[in-house]
């Protein structure tokens, strides 16, 4: 499997994270996604890197109820793609399952983004058929096992945007709800 760097046509071994955010239970990582839904545009482009179980569908589930989708986000691994209707349609895609680039070529996901936007899970698989201008999401298992500590790098001026929009609800949620999060990972490490 290629590494991060690949992601993105080579964009991932050039930026830095932007932002870390700690989530200490799924409802926390759930909200994250609802910001990040509520900020999609057309075009926008998320891909969610982790292990399994490191909350990547849970974030998804998240972006659905912010578009204001009627249908609950689940795992596409078996259907590879899921679509949520909503404010724009959330293409859902879940590159686990698949053995090649080709595989995921024939899934047309740049077709996608025309009316609405896409999020990817294990996007290793299809790293260098993907948007070169994506938010980039890693997830890391943090100090206890409900802990997700979750940095964004975006790739590009879109996904720049697209951080900066979620990141003006990030705080008002912070202080609703108490998410840890610091413009850069050695911040939130002191």
């Amino acid at each position: 499997m290629p590494d991060n760097a690949s992601i993105g046509a080579g964009n991932l071994g050039g930026p830095s994270p932007a932002l870390l955010l700690v989530s200490d239970s799924e409802e926390e990582t759930a909200r994250i996604g609802k910001s990040i839904g509520n900020a999609l545009r057309r075009g926008d482009t998320v891909l969610l890197s982790g292990d399994l179980g490191a909350g990547k569908t849970r974030m998804v589930h998240g972006m659905a109820e912010g578009i204001e989708s009627p249908i609950p986000a689940r795992s596409p691994t078996f259907v590879i793609v899921n679509e949520y209707p909503g404010r724009l349609r959330l293409s859902h895609c879940d590159l686990y399952r698949l053995g090649s680039v080709d595989e995921v070529e024939e899934l047309a996901l740049d077709e996608r983004l025309v009316d609405g936007a896409l999020v990817v899970e294990w996007p290793e698989i299809g790293a260098n058929i993907l948007p070169e201008d994506v938010l980039f999401l890693q997830f890391v298992i943090g100090e206890h096992d409900d802990q997700r500590l979750i940095t964004f790098t975006p790739t590009g001026p879109r996904s720049a945007g697209l951080l900066s929009r979620s990141a003006a609800v990030f705080e008002a949620l912070d202080a609703a709800i108490g998410l840890a999060y610091s413009s850069s990972p050695e911040q939130s490490a002191n």
